[in-house]
Formats: C-alpha cells, sequence, structure tokens
C-alpha cells in the first residue's frame, strides 16, 4: 500500500504522461512582486503558503496545520506544536517564521519519523517571509477569482483502496479540484496525474462534494500562474487506465457517478467513534491515535469522526498483520544471538579437545 504520491513513483506513465501538461488551458497573472532566493526548503515554503492561505481564508489555525499538529504528536512535540500554533495570527513576519518551523512536522505524518529534522533548525530568513508573503496574497487573489472554497484539505474516505490508502487533497470549488504547487518550474506528467488521481478516488469517497466537480487546475503562486482542464476532455480510454492500473479499482468500477458514494455515505455501516471504541476495546484518545499514526480511515462529517465498517476490518486485518511480522522479526532478532552463541560453544569445545 502507498499514498498517492508513493504510488505515481512506482508506475511508469505512457510517453508525455496519461496527461500532457500542455493540454491544459493556461492563464498567467501579472503584478510587480519579484521574489527573491530563499533560504529554507521549497518543500517547507509551499506547505507555509497552502496552509496561511487557508488561513487567511477564515479556516481556523488548528485546521488549516491539521497534518502539522498530527506529524507532531506522532513524536511527542505536540505542546510544542501548539506554542508555535498560538503564534500564528496571519502574514506578519512573526507568523510566517513560526508556520515556516510548525509545517516541519509534516513530514513526520506524511512520511514517518525518520525523515524528521529538529524544527528548531528552520529559520526563515527575511527574503523566505516576503516571498511567502507575496505567494499568500497572490493566492488570496486567486480565490477571490476561482472561488468560493467548498472544501480544503480534503481526503477520501470510502475511495482508499489496498493500492493507494493514504493521500490529501488540497482545495475544492464549486466546480474544480485544485492542487498548489510553489514550483519554479511548470508543471509536470507527475503533477496532471496527481490531479486525475484526486478526482476519481475523490469520485469513489464518501464526499458529495466531487460530484459537481467538472474541472481538475493547478495553481502556481510562485509563477503566479492558472493551468486548467476540463475533465470532459480527458479521453474515457484514460479515466480507465488510471482507475485500474495505476489506482487498482476493479473493471467497470462507477467512477463516474455518486450513486456508491451516497449510498455510503447513508449507511448503516457508519460507525460511530463511540462505536469503534467498543469495536476495538480501547478509548477515544487511542482511536485517534490509531489515526494520526497508524492511518486508522476516519471521515469528518458535522464536526464528527466516522468510519465504513468494511473500512474498519480492512485496518484491523493489515494491523493483524503487521503485528505478526514484528513478532517474528523480534523472533528472529532474538534467536541469532542464541545461534552464535552456540556456534561459539562448539568452536570452544573442539578447539580445547
Amino acid at each position: 500500500m502507498a499514498s498517492v504520491t508513493q504510488r505515481i513513483k512506482q508506475i511508469k506513465q505512457p510517453r508525455g504522461g496519461y496527461l500532457k501538461p500542455s493540454e491544459f488551458e493556461k492563464e498567467q497573472f501579472i503584478d510587480n512582486e519579484v521574489l527573491k532566493e530563499e533560504n529554507i526548503h521549497s518543500s517547507l515554503v509551499g506547505l507555509a503558503v497552502d496552509y496561511l492561505t487557508r488561513l487567511m481564508l477564515d479556516t481556523p489555525a488548528d485546521e488549516a496545520f491539521k497534518i502539522s499538529i498530527l506529524g507532531a504528536s506522532i513524536i511527542s512535540e505536540e505542546k510544542k506544536a501548539y506554542n508555535l500554533l498560538k503564534s500564528i495570527k496571519g502574514l506578519d513576519n512573526v507568523s510566517i517564521y513560526n508556520a515556516c518551523k510548525l509545517v516541519g512536522y509534516d513530514v513526520c505524518f506524511r512520511s514517518g519519523p525518520m525523515g524528521y529534522r529538529e524544527v528548531d533548525k528552520i529559520e526563515a530568513d527575511t527574503n523566505t517571509i516576503n516571498n511567502i508573503k507575496i505567494m499568500v496574497k497572490r493566492s488570496i487573489l486567486f480565490f477571490n477569482k476561482y472561488g468560493p472554497i467548498t472544501k480544503d484539505g480534503f481526503t477520501f474516505e470510502g475511495g482508499y483502496n489496498r493500492v493507494i490508502d493514504r493521500g490529501d487533497g488540497d482545495f475544492l470549488t464549486t466546480d474544480t479540484l485544485w492542487d498548489f504547487k510553489v514550483s519554479k518550474n511548470n508543471p509536470s506528467s507527475t503533477h496532471t496525474l496527481q490531479l486525475l488521481i484526486y478526482y476519481i478516488m475523490g469520485m469513489h469517497s464518501i464526499h458529495n462534494e466531487f460530484k459537481s466537480i467538472k474541472k481538475i487546475g493547478i495553481f502556481n503562486p510562485r509563477a503566479n500562474c492558472v493551468y486548467l482542464k476540463n475533465i470532459s476532455d480527458i479521453p474515457q480510454v484514460i479515466l480507465e487506465e488510471v482507475s485500474e492500473d495505476v489506482i487498482g479499482y476493479r473493471k467497470n468500477s462507477n467512477y463516474n457517478t455518486v450513486q456508491n458514494r451516497s449510498t455510503l455515505s447513508k449507511s448503516k455501516d457508519l460507525l460511530s467513534i463511540a462505536e469503534i471504541m467498543k469495536l476495538l476495546s480501547c478509548s477515544r484518545y487511542m482511536v485517534m491515535k490509531y489515526y494520526s499514526e497508524k492511518n486508522l480511515p476516519l471521515v469528518k462529517m458535522n464536526n464528527k469522526y466516522f468510519i465504513n465498517r468494511q473500512d474498519l476490518i480492512e485496518w484491523t486485518e493489515r494491523m493483524e498483520k503487521e503485528r505478526k511480522h514484528l513478532q517474528m522479526f523480534y523472533l528472529v532478532v532474538s534467536i541469532v544471538p542464541i545461534i552464535f552463541f552456540i556456534m561459539f560453544l562448539i568452536v570452544m569445545f573442539g578447539s580445547i579437545r
């Protein structure tokens, strides 16, 4: 199993990609701002721009930086993360400086603690802070034209499977699925495939917002440029190939209707947190810990968390397999020293004789 981005790295696209970037309609915005050289990694800048944009568009701070907080919880630094969050108020220099630190926790949630580097070492300089301020303002102007936002930081509960079990998108507006790319380069076939996967998984998910999506698009606030494509212009064969060969849905899977999603959202098979606690014989704290650390596929609806019964079954089966593999690993690790010790004794006794 893999995330959306990990899955894309595993497959080989046709020549030019499933969706050629050159086929996207391009719109260039013009302003008098000039970006300067930055002193922190571009991925951190991109996350800071993304989350600060959400904050400035009235998303609550703890929701805008949700992934960062979850990442911090994995390495038991929630207190430190919340202290940083409290200092993020808007687009003042202090807020941007601390936002750059806070997003350093994202890697723990997205890729695991092995990739984490101390957030105290993230020291955004004046040029970087000013660049982020400019790009957030560009993003706000962009949404003034293409918005309003109907959903941000969305996930695909009901759309995940054994091939892709995690991944989250950036923004939905009334008729468009948007991805933010804060890159110096033009969109690549990797970026356009990521968008297409999001769309197809969204159509399989329980979220009704996807039923009105007619376009997929990329906004790059660094280049101040929009790239758009009508879904109706995407050949049926491409939709089917990505659905089956990349995501792993069964042939003839109903990606272009909302019947399965509507049925799921009304289904009695949706379990509440209390029911999950009972079935797993654990506390609410442990359920949320499983969500943040073990990819328990919860879905948030009306400020409450639920899970589909089948998703819970598949998750528990996966956890049991991992437990058995870990148990086998520890067994091997414990046996190997014993074997070496026995061999040592045999050699020792042999030399004495």
